[in-house]
């Protein structure tokens, strides 16, 4: 059905309302007078142009505070609908007062459906049509004008109605009724209303209850909305919502019902739909994340209180990503299509398997002792190891990691679970992926990765609190006569929840594992540079340089290289002050972004430490792609120097091929004058190292300069 708006609706109003041969107006959201038919401009003297824009009360001043302008204001304000029924000689309106003659009234007042609103309100006489005293602007009385009236409006409202008497028999019903209960108004006049109305199971028994307090005149009867199936003639069952209302004169006496009611299938069906897509994973159709923890809530308590297993089940597929970007996302979609096919044969009765996120899935497992687990995973694996998968004429293999841990009433909370899921998932994966492995606490792999998260939330912590700092250690040339001075190697560390110094190799593991280094670099970018805008006038003429260091993450992150080219600029940090450290196993990593990244800040007047030189398996191949200006000696290599004839070729042939290069080296973990003199001869150029200097607060607690 194509959509109307109100406008359109209202404007095309008068031709209906006038060819009605019942009084019919409609009444805007404001309880303004929108349309008034020709019906009520003969009835009551009063012409279209006063009636539109007025108020009722305005125009009939009788109406103000009677039941009519109650029923008026619940349908505008509540949208509900009433039957009003005049006692003879008691009007509901005052028409007809130029003849002296009142009808014998009914009036519908009805909210328009799917407008906000707009309320129709119709004028019935019901008067005896043998009583010649009576006078109607129609030939039809109300038993031939009713019918007119229910087809042109009421039929038109997509509400159905049912009108009773007192002792339950049908009176009216309009089309939608008829097609919604499978009985015709003329078959159905006079039958009892449940026999034409049936509810099926408890719906009946409600229904009940609400006509009786009806016609009971029970306070508070009728008007709520209830859903329930309606029975059709044909044995059909819809969903219905209703409401039952009683018909009551100005005394308040009752002489019926009026049952309204709309079927709701449609929208149940949508609902339902809603509901399942809130729960579901749409790509495979199984339970989704928020489902997924629901149910893990349940099984916690369910452990808690009745002191049963259970289970859980993590899985990463292992090669997913090849697939992905070698024949795209539809080709990914699909194979997590048929891998949620091939899980599910393995699920039993009662259990969940759901889609977490990108390639990792879930499953809960009821009632399930460790050793079920352990099997159920197993079978898991071996289906996905079956899987061929095939594309455009290739065939893929699939595999997958397992971590399992049981659910008991000792597992506290919903995300020890899953973290401990997770810990055993990347065990399995550090083992050599492909395999199921059971969550220990306090043992192995799986142990420190728990370890490690918990630290995320210590970092996370720290950094929301200002609980970091910086220390700095110099950079010494070797020589003595260098003129090179104020080189300092920007150092981080934590202070814990009592204020003590943590060290960087208790938190930057797990920073670097869980991504959170990219954060970190950006902070210590952050803080050197408010140091030296804050001392410009000191560190800059005394020829100071500071050397930062950044993680893997951050050298493969556009955002931290253009947030160092934007502070850069802010703080006009003048060219060869800052120098950046990347580890060689970073940089070879990702070549092509460790240079991106290079080149770019050495345009911008940066340098470049080559850290940890030699510890990885091609050092010497990669240098030449890598535009550095420091290469900084592995201190493996340079710690037992004095004691290591191999440690110190290595030393010499690093040194050799930075001079060659044009670079200049610095050697790390100098502790001794032993070893400082071996760096001499050999000729490195730049000592760094508990033998020089140890590291020193950059700054204290109110960020003024402590270097000398």
């Amino acid at each position: 059905m194509a959509e109307t708006n109100l406008d359109d609706d209202l404007s095309l109003a008068p031709l209906v309302l006038d060819h009605c041969s019942v009084g019919l107006f409609v009444l805007g959201a404001d309880g303004r007078i929108v349309n008034w038919n020709r019906w009520m401009v003969s009835a009551t003297g009063i012409g279209v142009a006063p009636a539109v824009d007025s108020l009722l009360s305005d125009l009939l001043p009788e109406v103000s505070g009677s039941a009519l302008e109650r029923a008026i204001d619940a349908a505008l304000l509540r949208g509900e609908s009433a039957v009003l029924h005049a006692s003879p000689g008691v009007p509901l309106l005052p028409l007809y007062r130029r003849s002296g003659l009142d009808l014998n009234q009914m009036i519908v007042v009805k909210p328009l459906p799917d407008q906000s609103g707009p309320v129709l309100v119709q004028v019935f006489d019901q008067s005896d049509p043998a009583d010649e005293t009576a006078w109607s602007p129609s030939p039809m009385r109300v038993h031939q004008g009713l019918d007119l009236a229910t087809g042109s409006i009421l039929s038109a409202i997509t509400d159905a109605v049912i009108i009773a008497d007192r002792v339950r028999h049908i009176t009216y019903m309009n089309l939608v009724a008829e097609k919604l209960t499978g009985w015709r108004l003329k078959t159905a006049r006079g039958l009892p209303l449940e026999q034409v109305f049936q509810a099926m199971d408890e719906g009946a028994a409600r229904l009940k209850n609400s006509i009786e307090s009806c016609l009971e005149n029970r306070p508070r009867a009728g008007g709520r909305h209830q859903e329930l199936i309606l029975l059709h003639r044909d044995g059909i069952g819809i969903a219905v919502e209703q409401s039952v209302a009683p018909i009551r004169d100005e005394q308040a006496h009752v002489h019926g019902v009026v049952l309204v009611f709309r079927d709701v299938s449609q929208t149940r069906s949508l609902a339902a739909q809603v509901s399942w897509q809130a729960s579901h994973d749409t790509l495979t159709g199984l339970v989704n994340r928020g489902s997924f923890d629901s149910r893990l809530d349940n099984l916690l308590r369910d452990a808690m209180e009745t002191g049963r297993v259970h289970g859980m089940l993590y899985l990463d597929l292992d090669q997913f990503k090849i697939v992905n970007d070698t024949c795209g996302h539809v080709a990914g979609d699909e194979l997590l299509r048929q891998i949620a096919t091939r899980l599910s044969q393995h699920i039993r009765a009662g259990d969940t398997l759901a889609r977490l996120g990108g390639d990792e899935f879930g499953v809960l497992l009821v009632d399930c002792a460790e050793s079920a687990a352990l099997e159920i995973a197993n079978k898991m694996r071996q289906s996905i190891i079956d899987l061929r998968f095939a594309w455009d004429d290739k065939s893929y293999a699939i595999g997958v990691s397992i971590g399992v841990v049981s659910i008991t009433a000792e597992s506290e909370r919903a995300e020890q679970v899953l973290s401990a899921a997770d810990t055993a998932c990347y065990a399995a994966k550090e083992g050599g992926r492909n395999q199921v492995h059971v969550y220990r606490s306090n043992v192995g792999e799986a142990a420190e990765r728990q370890g490690e998260m918990h630290w995320v939330a210590r970092i996370h912590s720290a950094l929301d609190e200002g609980r970091f700092c910086l220390y700095a250690q110099p950079i010494v040339p070797i020589d003595g006569h260098s003129t090179h001075s104020g080189h300092y190697e920007v150092l981080i560390r934590m202070r814990d929840e009592a204020g003590a110094l943590v060290p960087p190799n208790k938190f930057i593991p797990a920073a670097e594992r869980f991504g959170l280094m990219p954060r970190i670099d950006r902070w210590v970018v952050n803080q050197v540079f408010n140091l030296i805008g804050r001392e410009y006038e000191t560190l800059v003429p005394g020829g100071y340089c500071f050397a930062i260091n950044l993680s893997g993450g951050s050298v493969n992150d556009a955002d931290t290289l253009a947030y160092i080219g934007e502070k850069l600029e802010e703080f006009r940090i003048p060219a060869g002050m800052i120098s950046f450290e990347i580890t060689e196993t970073a940089a070879i990593a990702n070549l092509a972004s460790a240079g991106h990244f290079i080149r770019t800040l050495k345009q911008a007047g940066c340098r470049f430490s080559l850290d940890d030189f030699g510890s990885g398996l091609s050092s010497f191949a990669y240098l030449k792609n890598l535009p550095v200006d420091y290469l900084k000696i592995d201190g493996a290599f340079v710690r037992d120097l004095a004691s290591d004839p191999i440690d110190r070729a290595m030393v010499q042939a690093i040194n050799q091929i930075g001079q060659v290069m044009g670079l200049m080296t610095i050697a790390e973990f100098v502790e001794n004058d032993q070893v400082l003199g071996l760096l001499r001869e050999i000729g490195v150029d730049f000592a760094q190292g508990y033998g020089i200097a140890r590291p020193m607060p950059l700054a204290d607690k109110d960020g003024k300069l402590l270097l000398d």
